[in-house]
């Protein structure tokens, strides 16, 4: 394959960050930003921090060193956006593709639109009705389960996009709301297992995939990026269990 004309690291940076934000674990960054460099004849140092990326391409022939940085976001889990990434970083090698050809694809694989809001929003109210039967919850209980996360899942996500509410807070509002609503097994007599309903209502807030990448990268040896991503994961999980309580405390229900 021809050596690119522009610094492959720039790229490379861009596409870590990417991965990153969708949810990757460290390891497949790190062997995918390599297959990449190794498919342009250099080779490429990933160390991920608390906020930023930072790529380090080195040339084989020339030894040159180029550091490119960037900015981590906010983008939600995305793993549809990580296997089609991942693709790339294979097509790179199997099929020799220029780098412009590879920057256009990954342009391409970051616009496609994830599934609609409505949609997910429904998925995942059926899912935590789903967990509230996994733990002995009957039926009315699952239907206030159900109402529950439809409307705090809603909520959150409002919150974020519409209005630009920090994350932590939107969680709060939305475990309150969902805790509220999930007390009308209490308030109305509804079914033999409001315990259940309540504390199941809150489950679609708790941050599970950082908690397990940060087991994964805890055991890869990446302590900064684990270290990071499981006070973020413990802070979410403090700021449901804010929101669950000032729920309790407006409904005056005490277990």
């Amino acid at each position: 394959m021809n050596k690119p004309d522009q610094p492959v690291g720039a790229f490379l940076c861009d596409y870590a960050t990417t991965l990153l934000e969708c949810g990757a674990t460290t390891v497949r960054i790190e062997k995918n930003v390599g297959r990449i460099a190794e498919a342009y004849g250099c080779r490429a140092e990933v160390n991920i921090y608390p906020q930023h990326v930072e790529v380090v391409e080195r040339t084989n022939e020339a030894q040159e060193l180029n550091i490119f940085s960037k900015t981590i976001g906010h983008g939600g889990i995305n793993y549809a956006t990580i296997s089609a990434l991942s693709k790339l970083s294979w097509n790179c090698i199997d099929d020799g593709l220029p780098l412009p050809e590879v920057r256009r694809q990954y342009t391409d694989i970051c616009g496609v639109k994830r599934l609609p809001s409505a949609g997910v929003t429904l998925l995942a109210s059926l899912a935590n009705a789903s967990f509230c039967r996994l733990f002995e919850g009957d039926l009315p209980s699952m239907a206030i389960v159900f109402v529950a996360t439809l409307c705090g899942f809603y909520l959150k996500g409002a919150l974020c996009s519409k209005f630009h509410l920090d994350l932590r807070a939107s969680i709060i509002i939305a475990g309150c709301v969902s805790a509220v609503l999930s007390c009308a097994g209490y308030v109305f007599g509804w079914g033999e297992t409001p315990d259940v309903a309540l504390a199941t209502s809150v489950l679609y807030l708790v941050p599970g995939i950082p908690y397990l990448n940060a087991v994964s990268d805890l055991i890869n040896g990446h302590y900064i990026c684990a270290t990071s991503r499981f006070i973020h994961a413990a802070t979410l999980t403090v700021c449901l269990s804010v929101g669950l309580y000032l729920g309790l405390l407006l409904m005056h229900v005490t277990l």
